[in-house]
């Protein structure tokens, strides 16, 4: 074996032995600090989040019985999921076209720019899928026809 491999396997041995050994000293370490960040400065922002936390689910508890709400819903979902695809469609002729992949190998965030519609699309078809799912399985559970 050489040198390297030798260093490595005795470094990853006493890894091993020490990082056990202290890691009660670290856990108590990290609990004192991550205690102080969450009560003086994460603290303010837990009623905003739990308002708007109650304002969903209240939304949520009055569309799961209304059979049109749910059903709008789910269609939705499948409208941003066809808008996604054809904006892949769209942007895939674009790649056909010579200039399109010039502009992108230009520059990197400015492709991320051009191409950003893609993921937009994608996080609200992934979104509205969510939120049609939730629907469909509470309104299940209801015992609703």
């Amino acid at each position: 074996m050489d040198q390297n491999t030798i260093n490595g396997l005795i470094g990853g041995a006493l890894l091993a032995y020490v990082i056990p050994k202290l890691s009660p000293y670290i856990d108590k370490y990290l609990k004192q600090a991550f205690g102080f960040l969450l009560n003086t400065v994460l603290k303010p922002l837990k009623g905003y989040f739990r308002k708007k936390q109650l304002v969903r689910l209240k939304e949520f508890r009055i569309a799961r019985v209304n059979h049109s709400a749910v059903t709008m819903q789910v269609v939705r979902a499948h409208t941003y999921f066809l808008l996604f695809w054809g904006v892949i469609a769209f942007y895939l002729n674009l790649l056909t076209e010579p200039a399109f992949p010039a502009i992108l190998e230009k520059s990197f965030v400015f492709g991320m720019l051009l191409t950003s519609p893609i993921y937009v699309f994608e996080l609200l078809w992934l979104s509205a899928d969510h939120k049609a799912k939730k629907l469909v399985k509470s309104r299940g559970q209801l015992g609703l026809r």
